[in-house]
């Protein structure tokens, strides 16, 4: 069952990488999520974390639903990623789900990783 999971090398796991990503890099918004993105350099970052491949995060607050609704929201974003993973730049990727995500597919959140994807390597050196 490991190869269908998100691998944590892809994965932005501590706070600070988040707060960076966030602070230090540049955002937008379309359709039922927004993002915060800073590019990524070849080396490596900590010992096992590969440099040069993108790492995303996943946030989804309470303002969009309850538990149960999270849960969905996010596995379906985690899907949508790891579906995705070898399109994206090497960037930090930080995903916010606002609330019209509830209503967005697997499908919908590929589209919407394609076009991040291409607007990321329009403005990533």
């Amino acid at each position: 069952m490991a190869a269908f999971t998100l691998p944590k090398s892809a994965r932005l796991r501590r706070r600070a990488e988040y707060l960076a990503t966030r602070e230090e890099g540049s955002s937008f918004a379309d359709g039922p999520l927004a993002a915060s993105f800073s590019r990524r350099l070849a080396e490596p970052t900590r010992a096992g974390i590969p440099g040069g491949i993108a790492r995303v995060g996943l946030t989804v607050s309470s303002k969009v639903g309850g538990a149960v609704t999270r849960n969905r929201i996010k596995r379906r974003l985690r899907e949508a990623v790891r579906l995705e993973l070898g399109n994206l730049p090497a960037v930090d990727l930080v995903i916010v789900a606002r609330s019209s995500a509830a209503r967005a597919s697997v499908d919908d959140f590929r589209d919407w990783l394609r076009r991040a994807a291409a607007r990321m390597a329009m403005e990533t050196p």
